[in-house]
């Protein structure tokens, strides 16, 4: 039970690690600013060009890691399946 407990676990928190990052990348988007420590770092009304270039970079990169995170939650299911741990 532990077992499959864990793997479930690993499926669900790689899974979703992509997506998440990819619901900041747009909500820094929709919002007009990239937070900073102390910040926005940069904000669509001071430098429109520089933020949305950053902020469209930082979508593609969001989204890749989106697209590398599902394949490799569903390459930890199928090693599962494969062990018979589910």
């Amino acid at each position: 039970m532990k077992d499959k407990l864990q793997t479930w676990c690993v499926i669900i928190g790689v899974g979703l690690s992509g997506p998440i990052f990819l619901g900041l990348a747009i909500t820094c988007l929709f919002i007009g600013e990239i937070p900073g420590r102390r910040g926005p770092l940069v904000r669509a009304v001071d430098n429109p060009v520089i933020f949305y270039a950053a902020a469209i970079a930082f979508v593609i990169i969001a989204a890749k890691f989106t697209q590398l995170t599902c394949y490799s939650a569903h390459f930890f299911y199928s090693q599962a399946k494969r062990r018979g741990s589910l």
